[in-house]
């Protein structure tokens, strides 16, 4: 399990998607505590057994990433502890495990409380300069390559490839995918497909700027995936994994290389299965976003996408392809379904990889390329671009959902028809919050109560979808109420900006501490961090690091906060401040000197908090306040 860190020793780790965990090694009956959330999960049509269930927190006020959290589960008149992960998020969302069997048409209840939390076995995610792997319980699940592999040398390769080997450099890309009992389920650089790589996801038969660009088949020379950067690695008792960016890259435009694509993978083993129970559960989810100013074309063509190549020595008797409309490898390609379940003899046994399509995904039930020759190895597509022509549109998110079930065995229909309506129908999950005495909820998606635009002045902003949006030039708000000490949680989204907007002019918003100390909001995304930068004490310190998401995403800050101390007019101690972005730390404890930018000058009396409108639609949402 993620151990928790001091924010001093968070600020020089690694980068980390900070997760609360909590739970006991057995169950057992805790006492009782005040909770900040009742929690109702029915079960619905389908039974569930061991189902991963998620509860999104919105307006819940749970506390900072180091704070502890239990979730326990009502059994009658006992409460039993139930590992449980927090996934810091714009809202946060709420994991665990519905454990056991739970009959269909059935409820369970649970309750969220403070404090209590101990250390649990689960997943965890580790790398190196060259992989990240992801282990449960010790026994490793994935590798993610993050490092340029190279090809097999020229003497494995042919001559023909000396002046394109190069080409095949790739990173970013899942291999080995292991089997429950060890076995390597994955190969990289087949001999008949140089440009196969594991698990991948690019694009074919595309246009940009007017010309053809393969992502896929690195030897045209084309087009390029190449790994960018971490933006979070997680480790729990109820999940691990990674998030991972990616540029795809056009290699040939009239400017030369020009990254067209934006390509966010969130990957995540689930604490369910094992060694012992024969399987894995895996999910897989690529958000991808033209950043060019030109659309991508994904032009109709037999494959693209999300890929899967099968161990090498899959082929012929020993291997087999099953789709959820009862296809085959004699008949599946270009058919459309669910899911489709991959599998083949690795070390004297049958094993597989069940691949779901989410419901939510662009032409779902998805077609796939399967490839029908009997003396061929396995691979496996979900192809999309099968049916017709699509564009990625500059600054619109495309996201793609896919789950793997690895297993021992064969493919049983009944249980892949049972973990289908897991992901395609989870459990519905009620959250009902409990009125709190210390928390001030500022804003909660329906009213300006809280807030003031001056006396005498109507507030210019609208109320959109349970958030508050600037309009443009109308003035800033602040609330009613001073505050001195406090913790603060805050959500915002930055507009998508023409790209002809630089600078300061990108989504430009701040929250003003006290109307002195200003915290900048800003569409900073993928930049070196600066004094004027998102996350920056305007003009004073940079964030410690940037972890900007690109515009028209959601994002958070979490704010303790300490007011300077004054006798009389002298001030005797420096202000405080602490902040999380994103649930990342990038201010540990940061003395102030003075009051930053254009704010109000120190002084010994409490302030509001003020919301700056600098003229761009910034939107906010889920604020609330504790007083300390």
């Amino acid at each position: 399990m993620q151990k928790l860190m001091s924010p001093l020793s968070m600020r020089k780790g690694a980068i980390i998607l900070l997760a609360l965990s909590c739970c006991l090694l057995t169950a057992q009956s805790v006492s009782g505590a005040e909770p900040m959330a009742r929690i109702i999960v029915g079960a619905g049509d389908y039974t569930r057994i061991d189902t991963p269930v998620t509860a999104l927190l919105d307006g819940v006020p749970l506390g900072f990433p180091w704070d502890e959290i239990r979730l326990v589960e009502v059994k009658g008149s006992r409460r039993v502890n139930v590992p449980v992960q927090l996934e810091a998020g714009s809202p946060p969302r709420l994991w665990w495990v519905l454990s056991g069997e739970t009959q269909a048409g059935s409820k369970r209840t649970y309750e969220l409380v403070k404090g209590g939390r101990t250390a649990s076995s689960g997943v965890s995610a580790k790398r190196n300069d060259k992989v990240l792997w992801i282990e449960k319980d010790g026994t490793k699940v994935l590798s993610y390559n993050h490092a340029v592999v190279p090809p097999p040398p020229i003497e494995v390769m042919g001559e023909k490839y000396k002046d394109t080997r190069d080409l095949y450099n790739r990173s970013g890309f899942i291999h080995p995918l292991w089997s429950p009992t060890g076995s390597v389920l994955t190969s990289i650089h087949p001999g008949d497909h140089y440009h196969h790589v594991g698990i991948w996801m690019p694009w074919t038969k595309t246009k940009f700027e007017g010309k053809e660009v393969d992502f896929w088949n690195l030897g045209s020379g084309q087009g390029t995936v190449r790994f960018n950067r971490f933006l979070s690695m997680t480790s729990g008792p109820v999940y691990g994994g990674f998030q991972a960016e990616h540029d795809h890259v056009a290699l040939k435009t009239d400017d030369g290389e020009k990254i067209v694509l934006k390509e966010v993978w969130d990957v995540r083993v689930y604490n369910v299965g094992g060694p012992n129970k024969g399987s894995w559960l895996v999910d897989f989810v690529s958000a991808q976003r033209c950043v060019a100013q030109s659309g991508l074309l994904l032009e109709k063509y037999r494959y693209g996408g999300f890929g899967f190549r099968g161990a090498t020595e899959w082929k012929g008797e020993k291997a087999s392809y099953l789709t959820s409309q009862g296809r085959t490898r004699k008949d599946g390609h270009a058919t459309r379904a669910r899911w489709c379940d991959t599998a083949g003899v690795s070390d004297g046994k049958w094993k597989g990889i069940t691949h779901f399509s989410h419901p939510d995904n662009f032409r779902h039930p998805e077609p796939m390329r399967i490839w029908p020759d009997f003396d061929n190895e396995v691979f496996f597509n979900w192809a999309p671009v099968q049916v017709d022509d699509f564009e990625l549109k500059p600054g619109k998110d495309h996201v793609f959902r896919y789950r793997m079930y690895v297993h021992e065995g064969k493919v049983d229909v009944e249980s892949t028809e049972r973990l289908w309506n897991d992901y395609a129908h989870p459990p519905k999950v009620e959250v009902e919050t409990v009125e709190s005495s210390e928390v001030i909820m500022l804003f909660g998606g329906t009213d300006f109560d809280h807030w003031t635009a001056g006396e005498g002045k109507d507030i210019g902003w609208k109320l959109v979808d349970g958030a508050m949006k600037i309009t443009p030039r109308s003035g800033s708000i602040t609330t009613k109420r001073d505050f001195r000490d406090f913790k603060m949680h805050i959500e915002f989204n930055t507009p998508q900006m023409p790209p002809n907007v630089k600078g300061q002019g990108r989504g430009n918003s701040g929250i003003y501490i006290q109307r002195r100390y200003e915290l900048q909001i800003l569409d900073s995304y993928g930049l070196e961090p600066k004094y004027n930068d998102c996350g920056s004490l305007y003009k004073f310190r940079p964030p410690d690091k940037n972890v900007c998401r690109m515009p028209g995403r959601w994002q958070s800050y979490d704010i303790i906060f300490h007011a300077a101390r004054f006798d009389g007019n002298r001030k005797t101690e420096k202000a405080r401040i602490t902040v999380w972005h994103n649930g990342i730390l990038i201010h540990d404890d940061l003395r102030l000197d003075n009051k930053t930018g254009a704010g109000r000058s120190e002084g010994p009396k409490p302030g509001p908090i003020l919301l700056q409108d600098h003229g761009n639609e910034v939107m906010f949402r889920n604020i609330w306040i504790i007083p300390l």
